[in-house]
């Protein structure tokens, strides 16, 4: 007989033992289809309002600080510039200019004649926004050289420069003729940096010290310990690895009246034919520097000048240092060296002063890139070439004079008063620049 036993109702000691654990997180939802629905709903929207907000402010930071890399022209002026593409390259020795410089290159102006200029350039290549003029003996580092890359962002052209040592004149305009935009720099010594304000400046960079010289515009420097000042043309101002110290200007005294030529300088024209069309004087801006444009390229082979002139009548007797600076470009002449007359140079700057006698006398410098002695014509060979300089055509050259004092002195002529100064273009035909004309007495 077999006997059916019926399963049992009771759990079993063994699954009583074992507890049992319900995920009421994951049941919670389907048991509240509702809740779960406005989560969903939520989340959508706070990830569509995230969206409206970040994607239009993304586009505009983007459309406005995107950037790209902006090439500068390079030129040697005298001597041979020393170019390095990248901090790991080889120097390349330049006697010719170049236009492919960009950021994260070093120049070096080895030599102790050696000059160059840096010119920075707009998004076309055609116009110039600014000049370093690198002296003998400096290095330089372009850190950042850059440019927005759409047309509509307000923000400016980007130049930042490390100036290691030596000395550099800095030249900016107000901004790009075809668009308005302007040219920001940032300039960076081993005792801080300085931001430069459109205008000009004379600077200079040994490891003991930055100076900074403003003939026009302002300058913010900020020392490596936080220091920082502004300082325009009233002051001066140094930076040494302790700190940061301004003084007044008037220590170093420009005897000539700054501003635009045309508000301090008399033009003037003189030919010694009346059928001879003379020479013209224009007052224009060139790479960011305010010019004196000499011309003449028509009319009869005559004698021709026009020029520039400027009232100093200032007693020098208290000062024992008085040095002439400018900046000159020929562009071309037709007439080799100073001409027959030894005064005929495509550019020439004179001083009329009175000596201690009470004698006025004349002092000059002529600048010339036609040799007599290397052009076609044996006649001229004999052509008196002194108180001039042989420049490179076409390309910025500073000219800074020796101690006049000293060199008047030394002349039997010490001067007791500056009566004036005159710079002119004179021959048949010329083109010239003059710029940045210092008379500096201390």
């Amino acid at each position: 007989m077999s006997i059916k036993l019926s399963p049992s109702t009771e759990p079993s000691p063994t699954a009583a033992s074992v507890p049992v654990w319900t995920d009421t997180a994951k049941i919670r939802p389907r048991e509240n289809p509702e809740r779960l629905a406005w989560i969903v709903i939520l989340t959508s929207f706070g990830i569509f309002l995230l969206l409206l907000i970040t994607i239009p402010l993304g586009t505009r930071y983007i459309l406005r600080y995107a950037t790209t890399s902006q090439r500068a022209r390079l030129e040697p002026a005298i001597g041979t510039l020393l170019f390095y593409p990248s901090g790991s390259a080889e120097a390349i020795a330049l006697t010719t200019p170049r236009e492919d410089i960009t950021g994260n290159s070093r120049i070096e102006a080895a030599g102790a004649s050696t000059q160059g200029t840096l010119t920075f350039l707009d998004e076309s290549m055609q116009e110039a926004l600014g000049s370093v003029q690198i002296y003998a003996n400096t290095k330089l580092e372009i850190q950042r050289l850059r440019r927005p890359f759409f047309d509509s962002s307000p923000e400016p052209y980007q130049v930042k420069i490390y100036l290691e040592d030596g000395q550099a004149g800095l030249y900016t305009n107000t901004g790009s003729q075809r668009d308005g935009r302007p040219l920001h720099i940032e300039l960076m010594t081993p005792h801080g940096k300085a931001e430069l304000a459109p205008g000009t400046y004379q600077l200079s960079v040994t490891p003991e010290r930055t100076e900074v010289i403003v003939r026009e515009g302002s300058a913010n420097l900020k020392h490596i310990n936080g220091d920082s000042v502004v300082i325009d043309s009233t002051l001066r101002a140094w930076m040494t690895a302790e700190s940061l110290t301004q003084k007044s200007a008037d220590e170093e005294q420009n005897l000539i009246r700054m501003g635009d030529f045309a508000e301090v300088w008399t033009p003037y024209r003189n030919t010694e034919r009346q059928d001879v069309a003379p020479g013209e004087v224009k007052f224009i801006e060139n790479a960011g520097r305010k010019v004196a444009f000499f011309t003449r390229t028509d009319g009869a082979n005559a004698h021709t000048e026009v020029g520039i002139s400027q009232e100093i009548q200032k007693d020098v007797n208290v000062y024992d240092y008085l040095v002439v600076q400018f900046s000159v470009n020929i562009l071309s002449q037709n007439l080799a060296g100073g001409g027959t007359r030894g005064s005929e140079f495509p550019l020439r700057l004179e001083i009329g002063y009175t000596d201690t006698y009470g004698i006025e006398r004349t002092w000059g410098h002529g600048f010339y890139y036609l040799d007599p002695l290397l052009d076609d014509d044996p006649d001229n060979d004999y052509w008196s070439l002194a108180d001039s300089t042989k420049v490179e055509r076409a390309t910025w050259n500073t000219y800074t004079s020796p101690n006049l004092i000293d060199l008047w002195s030394s002349q039997e002529t010490p001067p007791a008063r500056i009566n004036s100064v005159r710079i002119y273009a004179s021959g048949h035909k010329y083109q010239s620049f003059v710029s940045e004309v210092y008379l500096l007495a201390q």
